[in-house]
């Protein structure tokens, strides 16, 4: 025990240097004097008992317990055996989501030479780390598809096309955005009950250091479930009436809000994936022109339905005015 306490720590330590040591956000801020701290502590209490105190450091940092803890234990995972003495689960350690091994990878499931069924590389506390990350990536693509590109693009496209082209149009791209965004709910429902963090951190809903970006995911899907309805009666309605209703701004404002809520919480799951300062940027950039865009033009639309509006109000004024006036000359006949 002792001896794969000691490995632990160093990996922490090598670990945390490195996390700390490429974000801008902690260089100089004593990061890397945490990371030694924590890789000393680690070291001096190395019976299981006294490894509870840093189950608590853990806990009261929960980003570090998110990050390192699960990099340092599948690099252990990874290259050491024999970690689950006096764990539950015997030789094998901390049980899989494979029991019988993963299926396609030569896993048998009984320990191996990393001390975890089936783990390989990824799999261990429950979960398999690589398989996680890949789903993470495709949920992050298929939601900013969503918010930043078909969601705006079908709204603009709506405004700038004639008649009915433009209303099928919009249709036809906010239903295949819907349907994107709902498959990359779906992954992140699936990121949210498999991933544990460790030393009983919960999972990325109930952590309070992560849960901010499935609670606003939900929040999102929530508002964006009634828009087809809403559009529906409002186009129906707008098409009989040919003017707005209660139902007419309930969509559109809810969709403006709800797209809007989306993109500003894709930052934020690139910020709690901890993705490089290039990929944020891109993000930043294209959600910056593509939001401005869609507002430009919705503004645009504004200002020349009302200038419509009021056209149409001065012929119907002028109308009337000459109707008035030939009557008076017929009475006056």
């Amino acid at each position: 025990m002792h001896r794969h306490a000691s490995i632990l720590c160093r990996v922490l330590r090598v670990l945390l240097a490195c996390y700390w040591s490429r974000s801008p956000r902690w260089r100089g801020s004593g990061g890397m004097e945490a990371a030694e701290v924590v890789g000393q502590r680690l070291e001096a209490r190395r019976d299981r008992p006294e490894l509870r105190n840093a189950e608590t450091m853990y806990r009261s940092n929960p980003k570090l317990a998110a990050i390192a803890s699960c990099l340092a234990f599948a690099a252990l995972a990874h290259g050491h055996g024999g970690w689950a003495n006096g764990y539950p689960g015997g030789a094998g350690g901390f049980p899989t989501s494979y029991p019988g091994g993963r299926p396609g990878t030569g896993d048998s499931g009984t320990g191996g030479s990393s001390g975890f069924p089936g783990a390989g590389f990824g799999g261990f506390a429950g979960f398999d780390i690589g398989l996680a990350m890949h789903y993470r990536t495709i949920h992050g693509i298929l939601a900013a598809l969503a918010m930043v590109v078909l969601f705006p693009l079908g709204s603009i496209l709506m405004r700038i096309l004639p008649g009915r082209l433009g209303l099928w149009i919009h249709g036809i791209f906010q239903l295949l955005a819907f349907a994107v965004f709902i498959a990359g709910v779906g992954l992140g429902i699936y990121l949210v009950r498999t991933v544990q963090i460790p030393f009983g951190g919960g999972n990325l809903l109930t952590n309070s250091a992560t849960n901010y970006h499935p609670i606003i995911g939900i929040v999102t899907l929530a508002l964006l479930l009634p828009q087809p309805i809403l559009g529906y009666i409002h186009h129906r309605r707008f098409k009989k009436l040919q003017k707005r209703q209660a139902w007419s701004y309930a969509h559109i404002f809810n969709g403006r809000f709800t797209v809007t809520l989306g993109i500003i919480n894709g930052g934020l799951g690139l910020y709690l994936a901890g993705a490089s300062t290039y990929y944020k940027r891109v993000y930043a950039i294209v959600a910056a022109i593509m939001w401005s865009l869609w507002m430009l033009i919705a503004l645009w639309s504004e200002i020349r339905r009302m200038r419509r509006n009021r056209k149409i109000e001065r012929d119907a004024q002028v109308q009337i005015a000459k109707g008035v006036a030939r009557d008076g000359r017929k009475s006056e006949e």
